[in-house]
C-alpha cells in the first residue's frame, strides 16, 4: 500500500492516477474526504484528518509500506513533514519519497527552498530509505495566466527576462509512480526539468503558434503580482514565499536542464509546446 499526501493538488492528483495505472494499491490522507472521493471514486482508500492529529496520522499509516510526501507550502510545512517522517520511522515503512524542488540548494535564503533543504536533511538522517524528486517550474503554472491570454492576448507574469525549464507535472507524476513501484531508486535524488530553458517572451511566441493569435508577453511587477495573489490566498507567509521564489527564478536561479526524465521514463519529457497544445482550450476565448 502506498500512502500519498497532497493527493488533491495539481501534482498529487497526477501521481495518484499514475499509480493507479500501474495497478498499485493507494491510500490518501486528505482534509476533505468528499473532494478525494469526487476525484478518485472507490479506487483509493481515503483517510480524512489533519497531519498534526497523531491519531489520524497513525490511522493513515496502517498497512502502508511506501509514502509519497507532497505538502502545500506553508509556514508549518517543515514541522508537518517532520511529523510524517517520524511516523514513517515508527511504522517501519520501506520507502519515503519526497517532492522537493530543484531550487532547494544549501545557499538559498528563500523560504520555500530553505524549508525543503531542512526537510531533505531530516529525512536522510531518519534512517529511512528515501528518494528526493526535485522538479522546477511547472508548465501547469501557465494556466494561472490563461485569463489574460483569453481576454487581452497578453501573457502576464512577474519573470522579467528570466528563463525557466518548463516541466510538466504529468512527467513528474510518472517519475514518482516509477520510483514508488520499482526497486533500485533508494537513496537517490532526481532533478527533473523539461527539455529546454525558455523566457516568457518565447512562451508567448509558442502560445501565438498554438492559438493562431498574436500573444504578447507583459512583465508584471512583482508587487502587483503580490497584490493579486493576496486577493486569492489568505496566508501572508505563503504569498511572500511564492513571490520570493518567483524573484529567484526571474534572476535565473535555474540555468540548466537535466536528462533525468528521459533516463527514467525512456522518452523525452513533454515540451512547453506539447503542454500548450494539450491545454489549448484553456487559452482560447470562450
Amino acid at each position: 500500500m502506498i500512502l500519498v499526501f497532497g493527493a488533491t493538488g495539481r501534482t498529487g492528483k497526477a501521481v495518484v492516477q499514475a499509480l493507479l495505472e500501474k495497478q498499485a494499491a493507494v491510500k490518501v490522507m486528505v482534509r476533505q474526504a468528499d473532494k478525494a472521493r469526487d476525484l478518485f471514486g472507490d479506487n483509493v482508500e481515503i483517510v480524512e484528518g489533519e497531519i498534526f492529529d497523531q491519531t489520524a496520522l497513525a490511522a493513515a499509516f496502517e498497512g502502508v509500506s511506501k509514502v509519497y510526501l507532497l505538502l502545500g507550502n506553508s509556514e508549518s510545512q517543515l514541522a508537518l513533514e517532520k511529523q510524517i517522517t517520524d511516523m514513517a520511522v515508527k511504522c517501519g515503512v520501506a520507502l519515503l519519497v519526497k517532492q522537493s524542488s530543484m531550487e532547494s540548494l544549501e545557499a538559498s535564503d528563500k523560504p520555500i527552498p530553505a524549508m525543503h533543504v531542512e526537510s531533505e536533511k531530516y529525512i536522510k538522517a531518519s534512517g529511512l530509505n528515501w528518494v528526493m524528486i526535485r522538479p522546477t517550474f511547472f508548465a501547469q503554472m501557465l494556466l494561472t495566466c490563461a485569463r489574460g491570454v483569453t481576454t487581452a492576448d497578453t501573457l502576464s507574469f512577474p519573470l522579467r527576462n528570466g528563463v525557466v525549464a518548463v516541466t510538466d507535472a504529468r512527467d513528474v507524476a510518472e517519475v514518482a509512480a516509477k520510483v514508488l513501484t520499482e526497486s533500485g531508486h533508494e537513496n537517490k535524488s532526481y532533478d527533473l526539468t523539461g527539455p529546454e530553458l525558455l523566457s516568457f517572451s518565447t512562451i508567448a511566441a509558442l502560445l501565438s503558434c498554438t492559438t493562431g493569435r498574436q500573444i504578447t508577453y507583459k512583465d508584471m511587477p512583482l508587487e502587483t503580482y503580490r497584490a493579486v495573489l493576496s486577493n486569492v490566498i489568505n496566508d501572508g507567509w505563503r504569498v511572500n514565499a511564492v513571490c520570493e521564489e518567483l524573484d529567484a527564478l526571474a534572476n535565473n536561479c535555474v540555468t540548466h536542464i537535466t536528462g533525468t526524465i528521459e533516463q527514467l521514463l525512456g522518452r523525452p519529457p513533454r515540451s512547453a509546446a506539447d503542454f500548450l497544445t494539450d491545454y489549448k482550450a484553456a487559452f482560447m476565448p470562450q
